[in-house]
């Protein structure tokens, strides 16, 4: 039942006032990786480790130039400047220099390659090994400075420890401190930025306050060049290239939709009936996507353009059945009332099929297709609202006049001549479902690297992190092993077996974790239990012999002999109140997360190999029940599962529900067989296309698929009823329904297909994609809806 006049125009009032003040607080668009993710499994992981540690890594600005002094001076004042805006907690260009080790107590923080280069070096023929290379120290140039040192050190195992670190990160400092190439050609200052990268507010703010601090110093340096990158950045850019995505995508989509009205239903002013209302149910589901806790995901962002594409269709519908009623001679007031009574019950129908198979999305793992599928639901029948409710009104203004004659009605004629008798309908048919399904000899579409949803590559923050590895040295951590206790302690501990056992695996090419700096108790006291289970008193009485046969005077070297025979076993403790570097170290490997404490362990594997990855998994669940194997590689694989479940769960959740209303609204078994086969062959037909033009298939592009059994089931829908409406009127109902209904479900195809088609200029490549299938199934859905329905009426009568 419509609402009275007077009921209505309340509603639409409220509707319209409640989505204004939604919009102006703002919509807000979350590039949160999260919300892109499966919300179960190794992906869980993943949330947890990007919500612990502030969206997984810190703030890095990269300092060039050709004056390596200069680039040093800009740094250091970058670096304190950083550190006195509002949302640094600490930013550094050096690291302290490191104390002198003490040799004995090199042990706690000695892996277990450097465990074995120090027990090596306590060998006999270790110690002399070493003694020559302390003496070749001593006799080089400016050798005064290392003789005190060396005097209470003369194996040098202190810095033997240091040697055997490695890391992953990319980042380790210079011997005289800076974070600088050997050359000063490239400085980095670290930052360790407050808030979450994944939140935008904090991401903008520190992005604000970097660049702010960027300017100040090159006033006073402008010979360098400074760059920034870190998660706080990629998520500033990444929100900044979906708002623009979105802004400029919307725009395209409602020019290219009132572009194909243009030419093909011939009558622009129709648009001034149809846009506004269409404008209005997208303000209506901008409102509900402004109301949504979070903010908008950069996937579900991409609900604009669909609606504005696909709710046209609800609009060139009610304005064709005005104009046919105007046709027929009544008023335009009578037309109005009649276009709203002949359509409302198909376009309602059509409009919950099509949010029917958007709703579908809901069962999806993916929060940001959830997200996605609810909104373009709410859209689809918002929109359909709005056009039954205004279009109308603003048409009995826009034709007093006589109405124009029917246009493109031989457009119908042309379509119908490949099924127009049994034999061609047949040839058509096997044509048609031959060229949908070409996907399987071809081998099937390309399945796409599902990253590439996430991470834009044509990001400057992600160009900069590229160089910054190219010059330093090192790789991404693709992979993170996260272990998670209530204690930190145990925490700590766990992590520590993680790493020693990761370490020794050879399909690890690096490993870096916190023990190699500040090492769990647990794990500094067992250190020293091995140091002692070497016999140091006796490797002292070694020692003293390795000298004299090396040259050296053992009276010199007493206190260190002594030293030796009377090793301390001092635990070294996190400061409570670490400073600029040590929170910034700190940061890197410890966070917490949900009441428990997180500690990581960076990994790198030589590729992201399934069979590696299942390896490591596997030497990782023996050391470590509770750890997990996450990270942005590890995702990829997930992803690729998560693709692999959702989609037959989805599509046949949407198939069923299509099939179902198809029934209800058709109620002839025959029609509801032609309908259902059309739209296989469509989502076949897209596949294949897919596979022709390279668009890949991912988690997100790929559950377009399902959702298009709604949208393309509309186009099928409309000639079933032109048809049967046809039937009393006398000649061919099956051609009658081509020409009556072929100029306004080509019409709605190439909106609809204009859409999803705006969307594939995005820079954020899950939407391009997702726009490419979904404009790929509105014209697929078209070509099939006029062969295999006439086809199929013909075949099966």
């Amino acid at each position: 039942m419509i609402p009275g006049p007077r009921a209505s125009r309340a509603l639409l009032a409220l509707l319209t006032l409640a989505s204004v003040i939604a919009c102006v607080v703002g919509l807000e668009l979350d590039p949160n990786v999260i919300s892109l993710v499966p919300s179960r499994g190794q992906s869980a992981a993943l949330g947890k480790y990007l919500r612990g540690f502030g969206g997984g890594g810190l703030g890095v600005l990269l300092v060039e130039g050709p004056d390596p002094a200069a680039n040093a001076a800009a740094s250091e004042a970058l670096a304190k400047d950083l550190a006195s805006r509002p949302s640094v907690d600490a930013s550094v260009a050096r690291a302290e220099a490191p104390a002198t080790f003490d040799p004995m107590l090199a042990f706690r923080q000695a892996d277990h390659v450097g465990a074995a280069r120090l027990e090596q070096a306590l060998t006999p023929e270790g110690m002399r090994d070493r003694l020559d290379e302390t003496r070749r120290l001593l006799l080089a140039p400016g050798s005064g400075a290392v003789a005190e040192v060396i005097e209470k050190d003369p194996l040098r195992l202190g810095a033997l420890t240091l040697e055997a670190r490695s890391s992953s990160a990319g980042v380790r400092a210079r011997a005289d401190g800076w974070f600088a190439t050997e050359d000063g050609g490239a400085h980095m200052v670290l930052a360790k930025p407050k808030g979450q990268a994944l939140r935008g507010e904090d991401a903008r703010a520190f992005v604000r306050d970097a660049r702010a601090s960027v300017a100040a110093v090159r006033e006073d340096h402008p010979s360098v060049q400074i760059s920034i990158t870190g998660p706080h950045a990629t998520a500033e850019a990444t929100e900044k290239m979906i708002r623009a995505d979105l802004e400029v995508a919307g725009a395209l989509s409602l020019g290219l939709a009132c572009l194909a009205f243009a030419l093909v239903a011939r009558r622009i002013r129709a648009l001034a009936a149809i846009v506004p209302a269409l404008l209005l149910g997208a303000l209506w589901t901008t409102g509900v996507a402004a109301a949504w806790p979070g903010g908008v995901s950069a996937i579900a962002a991409a609900f604009g353009s669909v609606v504005l594409g696909v709710g046209f269709d609800t609009g060139v519908h009610v304005y064709a059945a005005f104009l046919e009623a105007r046709r027929e001679g009544l008023s335009p007031e009578e037309a109005a009332r009649a276009a709203r009574a002949r359509t409302a019950k198909p376009l309602l129908a059509a409009a919950v099929t099509a949010a029917a198979a958007f709703a579908s999305l809901m069962l999806s793992e993916i929060d940001a297709l959830k997200q996605l599928g609810l909104l373009c639901a709410a859209g689809e029948i918002l929109t359909s609202i709005a056009i039954l409710a205004i279009t109308p009104a603003i048409a009995v203004r826009l034709e007093r006049g006589p109405p124009p004659p029917r246009s493109l009605d031989r457009l119908g004629t042309i379509l119908a001549m490949p099924t127009r008798t049994r034999g061609r309908a047949l040839v058509a048919v096997v044509l048609v479902v031959g060229a949908a399904f070409a996907w399987i000899p071809l081998g099937g579409p390309l399945v796409g690297e599902a990253l590439v949803a996430i991470r834009p590559q044509g990001l400057e923050p992600l160009a900069i992190e590229q160089r910054i590895f190219d010059r330093f040295g090192g790789k991404r951590s693709a992979f993170v092993a996260l272990v998670a206790d209530a204690d930190l302690d145990r925490a700590r501990a766990r992590s520590d077996r993680v790493a020693e056992a990761l370490a020794e695996n050879p399909d690890v090419e690096a490993v870096d974790a916190l023990a190699a700096t500040y090492p769990a108790t647990a794990t500094q006291l067992a250190r020293f239990e091995a140091r002692d289970a070497l016999d140091l008193p006796k490797r002292a009485d070694d020692l003293r012999a390795a000298l004299v046969d090396r040259g050296f005077a053992p009276a010199r070297f007493e206190a260190a002999l002594a030293h030796m025979r009377a090793a301390p076993r001092e635990v070294l403790a996190i400061p409570p109140e670490p400073d600029g570097p040590q929170r910034i170290l700190l940061s890197r490997y410890l966070g917490f997360d949900g009441g428990l404490h997180l500690a990581a362990v960076h990994v790198v594997l030589p590729d992201g190999d399934a069979a590696r990855v299942a390896r490591v998994d596997a030497a990782l669940a023996a050391v470590d029940e509770g750890a997990s194997l996450t990270g942005y590689g590890r995702l990829e694989l997930t992803l690729r599962e998560t693709l692999a479940r959702d989609l037959p769960r989805v599509g046949a959740a949407s198939g069923v529900l299509v099939v179902l209303l198809l029934a209800l609204s058709l109620r002839r078994a025959r029609e509801v067989v032609i309908a259902a086969v059309v739209v296989v062959v469509v989502v076949s037909g897209v596949l294949s296309l897919a596979t022709l033009l390279g668009v890949p298939l991912h988690a997100y592009s790929a559950l377009v698929l399902p959702v298009l059994l709604g949208i393309t089931v509309d186009e099928a829908t409309f000639l079933l009823h032109g048809s049967r409406a046809a039937e009393g009127e006398g000649g061919d109902p099956i051609e009658r329904g081509l020409v009556l209904e072929a100029p306004p479900i080509t019409t709605t195809a190439l909106t609809t297909s204009a859409g999803f088609g705006a969307l594939a200029i995005c820079d954020f490549d899950g939407i391009a994609h997702l726009g490419a299938i979904g404009g790929f199934g509105s014209l697929v859905g078209l070509l099939a809806a006029v062969i295999l329905v006439p086809a199929g009426l013909r075949l099966l009568r």
